[in-house]
């Protein structure tokens, strides 16, 4: 599906960030991690295709960015009983090396 905007042409997809990044900005990451989760549903794209890895690093980079704006990683650990959580650095990372996964799957 397309949609005409004032620029020309617009694909769903680039619509789709356009709303992410937006959300993203205005520090809405839950509502971010809720379009993608839609989107996600919506097409039903496996792990293979690469739309629907980046659509799985856009939730973990909404999900990074809220624990980055709460400082929790500075937050000293009260028990050790907690679970072990990932670092935030870790998850950047991550999210790194699916979004240059997803590069070269495309090339």
């Amino acid at each position: 599906m397309t949609t005409i905007s004032s620029s020309g042409v617009t694909s769903r997809e680039e619509v789709l960030l356009h709303s992410y990044f937006t959300f993203l900005a205005n520090f809405s990451q839950d509502r971010a991690r809720e379009v993608v989760e839609r989107e996600k549903e919506v097409c039903r794209c496996g792990p293979i295709n690469p739309w629907g890895q980046l659509l799985g690093a856009l939730v973990q980079l909404a999900g990074a960015e809220k624990q980055y704006l709460a400082l929790s990683f500075l937050q000293p650990r009260s028990s050790v009983f907690l679970r072990k959580e990932q670092s935030l650095k870790t998850m950047y990372q991550n999210i790194h090396h699916d979004c240059k996964q997803v590069m070269e799957t495309e090339s």
